[in-house]
């Protein structure tokens, strides 16, 4: 156990430096309309971590793993090494991996909110496929109003037809997540302890 949670803080301390250096990195080419988002991301994760460190939450390491590589190559590649504009395709890689690394984060995030474990594999389907679903809702909520309020040079929603192609990205990323989670079994098996469950045993 304590094996694991250096294993957390080494990773998590590595994010932090390297997403504090794509920050400074934004600051210095004065493009301050990414920084702006590049720091949210920061401090979405900070946040993150005092809620797991007070709650003992516990996620897959893996997972772990995804979403903080989802944060910084948003930060780095996207925005610092300007990918969003220059590459007509990073954008919706981004969407597919970045929903792909949050479902599975929000599947155990959600289970330990509620405090129950969800096994059953129908209830497991619906359950990424709502998730992944409102995550790109969301995700093209947060952009629509960064537009409005900011009112940004090179705006999140150009277009209708790039929104639902975001939309699309989103759920072939949660699409992705659903199959890695019922294939893989180190992230099945992960199960949260003392949570009630849900499960083919209570069906019957």
């Amino acid at each position: 156990m304590k094996q694991d949670s250096r294993k957390r803080l080494i990773l998590d301390l590595i994010f932090i430096i390297l997403q504090s250096a794509c920050i400074i990195g934004l600051f210095m080419i004065k493009n301050f309309e990414y920084m702006r988002i590049a720091l949210s991301d920061l401090l979405f994760w900070v946040v993150y971590m005092i809620f797991e460190f007070k709650q003992k939450w516990v996620i897959p390491f893996y997972v772990r793993l995804v979403v903080i590589l989802a944060i910084i190559s948003n930060g780095f590649f996207g925005e610092l090494l300007n990918w969003y504009v220059t590459s007509a395709f990073y954008d919706r890689i981004q969407h597919v991996f970045g929903t792909y690394a949050m479902t599975l984060w929000a599947f155990y995030i959600i289970q330990q909110f509620a405090k129950v474990n969800i096994t059953q594999k129908r209830l497991v389907i619906i359950f990424f496929i709502i998730l992944s679903t409102a995550l790109g809702a969301f995700y093209e909520i947060i952009e629509f109003s960064q537009d409005v309020l900011f009112k940004p040079k090179i705006k999140n929603q150009p277009s209708l037809l790039d929104t639902d192609f975001d939309l699309i990205a989103d759920f072939i990323g949660g699409i992705i997540a659903l199959c890695h989670y019922l294939f893989l079994k180190t992230l099945k098996s992960f199960l949260i302890k003392n949570q009630e469950t849900y499960s083919n045993d209570r069906e019957r």
